[in-house]
């Protein structure tokens, strides 16, 4: 109902019946408990999301100082003479590799295996004879 000043009053009729009261007072602690609800997942994913920010931004910024680790590494290496980096088993081709922490993986793999070859001119199939679209002939 609308007041002589313009405000919204609700009318007392409720509060003359009891019966109505009991409702009333049920539909309140319902709000009040959905409010709450919802307030703390408000809170719980706002936190989960500046978490996950949170955590990007450390694993960029751990990254950033990764790469500027390995920057300032290879260049105190390219400062080292060529007679002190072969002291210490290098050149500045492997300077990067070093940095890298792949040289160890380099130096482990060589040299390579060696490959067995298998000469099919020289099989039993191209010395009989081969089968072409099922018969057979001989071999020249």
């Amino acid at each position: 109902m609308l007041t002589r000043d313009g405000r919204w009053q609700m009318s007392d009729w409720h509060n003359e019946r009891s019966d109505v009261q009991f409702y009333i007072e049920q539909a309140q602690e319902a709000r009040a408990e959905a409010m709450a609800r919802v307030g703390f997942l408000a809170v719980a994913i706002i936190g989960r999301a500046v978490g996950a920010v949170a955590g990007r931004a450390r694993a960029a910024l751990g990254a950033l100082a990764a790469w500027r680790d390995r920057q300032v590494a290879l260049h105190q290496l390219l400062l080292l003479d060529d007679r002190m980096l072969r002291d210490i088993g290098l050149t500045r081709a492997d300077a990067w590799a070093a940095v890298d922490g792949t040289l160890g993986r380099r130096v482990q793999d060589w040299p390579p295996e060696p490959t067995v070859y298998f000469d099919i001119a020289l099989s039993r199939y191209a010395a009989g004879g081969c089968n072409d679209n099922g018969e057979r002939r001989r071999a020249a």
